[in-house]
């Protein structure tokens, strides 16, 4: 008997779907995030809340997918295991048949000497008949009389008064014939009691067998069983890894909103300046020499704002490298990683310095499970670029950062397949092509 790998990966995949299918249709709605949209009652921290029960919900399914399948690879072994010693069974089985045939053989054989030495002893017996007419003939009536009225050739030879009248010839032919018939009879005997010896051996073999094949086939359906719990499991845990990357988009976007709200603010404070600063003006100058003081006072106070915070709209490369990967659909490079790249790869060197491809805020700058280490920063007029996978951050959330300062060095933390910079520029909260704007 044989693993049928087939059936139990076709079993464990029927079961792990159907199974899945009910778990994840609850576990979706409990995570499901409707595009990239932010509710008024959704903060940070309630996504963070639902991002770390996502990890958790993912570390513990894979923790059990590897305790099923580590199950899977135990039974398949014993199962191995068991097989060997079936096939051991069956040869021997197959040994033991061709000595029950050989013995059976030999014993048609000894049956034909037996039958041929019967016929030699009844020709000596007619032999023996002849000589017995002739003393009749001669008048020995007395020891024809005994001889006759035995009941076989041997009781006539027992007849102690009549065995001395019998000629040696005979006797030694007789004595001869006897040995031989009896010498055939028990090798016979012996080769039926080895036949019976080596036929219970097969049938013990037989049942051993099929004992084994029972443990077998129950072996079998528990690989079965734990493999669809193992893709269970694993479905479940790429189910709360998607979930997980939805969960950092979304994280992105709040931190873009609130990026994008305080430099509302911000605008906000400095057009109330302006008007502040345009009442002063009016309260101590004549209307022209106000315009020239407002013209300067708008000038100083813009030079001060957009020299620190917001962008040139100029984006320069975040590192020096070749593109590894384009914006747009692709193949998802490993487990987790999205089939739609929202950015572009920019391979490198480990540790390489990471800079800032434009002025502005640092808006995140923490770790995610599917971007690994990250940095967010927001430019102004609506741009924000966000940097994946490095090995550490250079900046924290609120610095004021300069095109080209370094904010982190380059890694593969996250779901990644190698050290590289993942790029991503926003534009009003959409995500664009970084080389439209590089």
């Amino acid at each position: 008997m044989r693993i049928d790998l087939y059936n139990i990966k076709k079993k464990g995949m029927q079961m792990a779907v159907v199974t899945t299918g009910a778990v994840l249709m609850s576990f979706t709605s409990l995570f499901a995030v409707p595009g990239f949209s932010v509710h008024a009652e959704e903060t940070k921290e309630e996504v963070e809340q639902q991002k770390e029960e996502a990890q958790q919900g993912q570390a513990e399914a894979k923790a059990n997918a590897e305790k099923y399948q580590k199950k899977v690879d135990k039974l398949t072994a014993t199962v191995n295991e068991l097989d060997k010693q079936v096939t051991d069974i069956s040869t021997q089985i197959v040994q033991k048949k061709q000595e029950a045939d050989d013995l059976q053989t030999e014993i048609d054989e000894t049956q034909t000497k037996l039958a041929e030495a019967q016929v030699s002893e009844d020709n000596q017996y007619v032999a023996m008949k002849k000589r017995i007419q002739y003393l009749y003939e001669e008048g020995d009536v007395e020891y024809i009389d005994a001889l006759m009225s035995s009941a076989s050739f041997e009781d006539s030879l027992n007849k102690s008064e009549y065995v001395d009248q019998l000629s040696s010839y005979d006797q030694k032919q007789l004595d001869k014939l006897v040995k031989t018939k009896n010498d055939i009879a028990e090798y016979e005997q012996t080769l039926k009691d080895d036949l019976a010896d080596v036929e219970k051996v097969q049938a013990d073999l037989e049942q051993k067998q099929s004992d084994l094949d029972a443990v077998i086939s129950q072996k079998n359906e528990e690989i079965n069983k734990y493999s669809g719990d193992a893709a269970m499991q694993q479905a479940l845990a790429e189910e709360y890894a998607r979930q997980e990357s939805e969960l950092d988009d979304k994280l992105a976007e709040i931190a873009r909103q609130e990026a994008a709200r305080l430099e509302e603010e911000r605008k906000q404070e400095e057009l109330r300046k302006q008007q502040e600063q345009q009442e002063d003006n009016n309260g101590g100058a004549d209307d022209t020499d106000n315009s020239g003081s407002d013209d300067n006072s708008g000038g100083d106070d813009s030079n001060n704002t957009g020299g620190s915070s917001t962008g040139t709209g100029r984006f320069i490369w975040p590192v020096s490298g070749p593109i590894t990967d384009y914006f747009g659909p692709r193949e998802s490079p490993t487990a987790g990683a999205s089939s739609n790249h929202m950015g572009i790869d920019i391979g490198c060197s480990y540790g390489v310095p990471i800079a800032a491809a434009d002025s502005g805020v640092v808006t995140v700058a923490e770790w995610g499970e599917s971007g690994g280490n990250y940095v967010m920063i927001d430019h102004g007029n609506g741009f924000v670029t966000m940097y994946l996978h490095n090995s550490s951050l250079a900046v924290s959330v609120g610095d004021v950062v300069s095109q080209g300062q370094t904010i982190a060095y380059a890694g593969s933390t996250g779901y990644s397949t190698g050290t590289h910079c993942h790029f991503s520029v926003f534009l009003n909260g959409s995500y664009v092509n970084p080389l439209d704007y590089l």
